[in-house]
């Protein structure tokens, strides 16, 4: 694992994965669901990060922060904007595995828009998420809600730290809550269109407008 890399694992290690999960909230890295996740779910979450961080050479010149873990991406993946079945197929350029009991694996749209229009780009650019973990409804681990502002702010440590080790030239904001966390953070950052709720034309021209260049 490249240096800045090891560093970024070391420090998610410290201050990602320990956070308890609660009501509405879920830390993927830490915790498991009976029935839902595999009984090794959180360590094949973790592993498959790090086998996504180790798969750099070098550090990206690029870095797109997404909103939150989506509940049929990074919450059984790990990884921003992926999907677990789209590492149990192999379809991507590191290895990994899928952490749930559902069959087939899951499968995230925008995770799946994400990957087709930047994988030819690949190690040019690093997903990550403003709130790197499943922000859901009480009640409801699987579902989806758009963040409060105060729950982007507490966040925003790690979403420093991260892009402060990793030095991108370019933060792309994928989604008004991942903008909302780097405006509070003073970022410099062009905004995409998230692909989701008919964003997919804006969000691939948005993307290569970037990356025609590099």
């Amino acid at each position: 694992m490249e240096l800045a890399f090891k560093k970024l694992w070391d420090y998610l290690e410290e201050n990602l994965f320990p956070i308890p999960t609660r009501p509405a909230l879920f830390n993927q890295y830490r915790d498991r669901i009976e029935g839902v996740d595999l009984p090794d779910g959180p360590e094949i979450r973790r592993n498959n990060l790090r086998n996504y961080l180790a798969s750099f050479p070098q550090k990206p010149p690029v870095v797109l922060v997404g909103e939150t873990a989506g509940p049929w991406g990074g919450r059984f993946s790990g990884i921003a904007f992926t999907s677990e079945r789209q590492l149990a197929k192999g379809l991507l350029p590191f290895k990994g595995a899928g952490s749930s009991t559902h069959e087939p694996p899951y499968l995230e749209y925008s995770g799946n828009i994400v990957w087709k229009t930047l994988l030819p780009y690949f190690p040019k650019f690093l997903l990550w998420n403003a709130i790197p973990l499943l922000v859901h409804k009480p009640g409801r681990p699987l579902s989806i809600r758009r963040p409060e502002e105060e729950e982007l702010i507490e966040f925003t440590p790690i979403l420093k730290q991260v892009l402060a080790i990793l030095m991108p030239e370019t933060v792309l904001a994928v989604g008004k809550s991942a903008q909302y966390a780097l405006n509070f953070l003073k970022v410099k950052n062009i905004y995409v269109r998230h692909p989701s709720q008919h964003g997919v034309n804006e969000f691939r021209e948005g993307v290569e407008r970037i990356f025609k260049n590099r």
